[in-house]
């Protein structure tokens, strides 16, 4: 059982390494949306996200060996992912917000509306048993999305995600170090 000092000291280690994965996860969305105009950005759309186990890993090592001496066990190694990325997906969920409601008037929709009508497009939905009737009724539920829904879902995704690689990073990060008594 960890103490208070160590509880309220690893919820700011997490509020500030949440602040470092919100960024990322951040310019990862911008990319995302970029890459609409400029097909280019989607590799760092794809870099973002490939990287963001990565990153975790180095930060909660970064945590274990400089701040708690090379010793951390499972479950504070969980938690301490699962509280910074949390607060990094509160980050994103705020930015995400922003963008809809102040940046996008509606750019977002009308880019997959127009790729939705290329033929292309088409000939690939019909293939996968898809109708047109089908594919306009998504479109409206999407045109109907407002920006605290899209903003929820990020936060959503963020906080199961954060479950789910949280439990694996803790495997990966625990480490106990036997103290020698000379």
């Amino acid at each position: 059982m960890i103490t208070t000092l160590e509880y309220i000291q690893l919820k700011a280690f997490a509020r500030q390494e949440g602040l470092l994965i919100g960024l990322l996860w951040i310019a990862t969305f911008a990319c995302f949306i970029g890459s609409m105009e400029t097909p280019d950005l989607q590799l760092g759309f794809i870099a973002g996200i490939t990287s963001t186990p990565f990153v975790v890993y180095y930060r909660l090592k970064h945590f274990r060996d400089k701040i708690l001496n090379g010793n951390i066990s499972y479950r504070r190694a969980v938690f301490f992912v699962m509280t910074s990325m949390a607060y990094a997906s509160v980050l994103l969920a705020g930015a995400t917000f922003a963008y809809f409601y102040f940046l996008d008037n509606g750019a977002f929709i009308s880019t997959i509306q127009e790729s939705m009508s290329t033929p292309e497009i088409q000939q690939s939905f019909k293939q996968m048993g898809f109708d047109g009737k089908m594919l306009d009724e998504q479109l409206k539920a999407l045109q109907q999305t407002r920006p605290i829904d899209f903003a929820f879902d990020m936060l959503w995704n963020g906080l199961t995600s954060s479950f789910m690689l949280s439990l694996l990073l803790g495997v990966f990060g625990k480490r106990t170090v036997k103290e020698t008594i000379n």
